[in-house]
């Protein structure tokens, strides 16, 4: 059998995209190492990844960190979507979106059955199961406090997906049960005053912004001096 001879350009366009593929996992890897030293307690960690607006990766970002805190030796972590108004964690685990956090709140069904077991070891989620017309409230609820506090007796981390807390409030409450906020900014696009906008709320809601991570920024910015993430979160949001 022969093969067709793959020319000069596809074998170094195939180098390009391993070499930005390991950048990538990197970046993620240094990115849980900064947020695991972040944080020094005891017990479970409670990490929230939001952002100011919409389209900055949030929920890539949130996959991602979850999935590198998972592949750590004996570490249990849980995915949570509290984004109820435009969920895509269930898109981007490929796992069913119901039932989810939302039919448990509403005392539809209990929390053993949302949730849900991924592709990666070590990695469970728990995604949105319905859009609620309340998600503030359900958020705020005791019923989500008790879930919490239930969830933090088995796994080593809890990484809850919200929604941009410059645009709605709904993260607000969950702020308060987080130990660090991480926030995702897409480069050439997120602007000064909306971070900074972002972080005040953060500040007057009790929590702590414990780092930023900047979404697609190229691999060769040399201008920056950065290197980070080659691709980004496309999904829109329609407050």
């Amino acid at each position: 059998m022969f093969k067709k001879k793959k020319s000069k350009k596809s074998g170094n366009q195939s180098m390009n995209t391993d070499a930005l593929n390991f950048l990538i996992r990197e970046s993620y890897k240094t990115a849980r190492t900064n947020i695991d030293y972040s944080i020094i307690k005891k017990g479970c960690k409670k990490i929230i990844f939001t952002s100011s607006s919409k389209s900055e990766g949030k929920t890539l970002s949130s996959v991602n960190i979850a999935s590198a805190l998972a592949q750590q030796v004996d570490t249990k972590v849980v995915l949570v979507e509290t984004d109820l108004r435009r969920p895509h964690v269930h898109l981007a685990l490929n796992i069913a979106p119901t039932p989810g956090i939302a039919n448990c709140l509403n005392g539809e069904c209990e929390l053993k059955d949302i949730i849900k077991p991924t592709h990666i070891e070590n990695l469970n989620a728990i995604t949105y199961g319905a859009i609620p017309p309340n998600p503030s409230e359900l958020l705020a609820s005791e019923s989500m406090t008790d879930i919490i506090k239930t969830l933090e007796k088995e796994y080593d981390y809890i990484i809850f997906d919200a929604p941009p807390v410059a645009v709605v409030i709904d993260a607000v409450p969950i702020i308060k049960h987080s130990d660090g906020v991480v926030l995702v900014v897409r480069n050439n696009s997120t602007t000064y005053p909306q971070l900074n906008k972002t972080i005040d709320i953060i500040n007057r809601s009790g929590g702590k912004a414990i780092g930023v991570i900047i979404n697609r920024v190229k691999a060769d910015d040399t201008r920056s001096g950065k290197r980070g993430y080659g691709y980004g979160y496309g999904y829109g949001y329609g407050y």
